[in-house]
């Protein structure tokens, strides 16, 4: 398995991972123009997982923000995952952040304890605000707010 930076060739298979091919160009697009970081997982010439790492105005300034993990079931329990998290965790670190944060639904204790086993603790509760955006147009397609949980890792230890 190798984690690299996604490539335009990675957006149709990208599509159902991301939930949409346009959310996964929305994401593309943000990483050419340097505001985010789009990772993939590719495993026997196959994208099996991606994640995106948020530069600036996430929802726990200063730090990165590490969002839209996600691992095809097929591929599942087979470490994709932590690599992909990790892999963000080291860009955000080579980029001198010193913690990495992301947010959980509160309901989705699953994906709390995941992110829990690689060191991340619950800072505090948080209603995130998301936002659907039509990649051709930019038009704002869809909105709402959602109850997560602001969770949080160091990445190196403050001075």
């Amino acid at each position: 398995m190798l984690v690299r930076a996604a490539q335009r060739v990675d957006l149709d298979s990208l599509g159902e991972l991301a939930g949409s091919r346009d959310r996964a160009e929305v994401r593309f697009r943000a990483a050419g123009r340097g505001e985010e970081e789009m990772l993939v997982a590719v495993a026997a010439g196959h994208v099996v997982g991606v994640v995106s790492v948020l530069w600036r105005d996430g929802c726990d300034t200063p730090n990165p923000w590490l969002y839209g993990l996600a691992v095809a079931a097929s591929a599942r329990r087979r470490g994709i995952g932590r690599a992909l998290v990790e892999a963000g965790e080291a860009a955000g670190a080579a980029r001198g952040a010193d913690a990495m944060s992301l947010d959980v639904d509160v309901d989705d204790e699953p994906a709390a304890s995941f992110y829990a086993r690689l060191g991340y603790v619950i800072v505090r509760p948080h209603q995130h605000h998301w936002r659907a955006i039509d990649p051709r147009t930019g038009a704002v397609t869809g909105d709402g707010t959602v109850a997560t949980w602001i969770m949080r890792r160091q990445l190196r230890s403050a001075d």
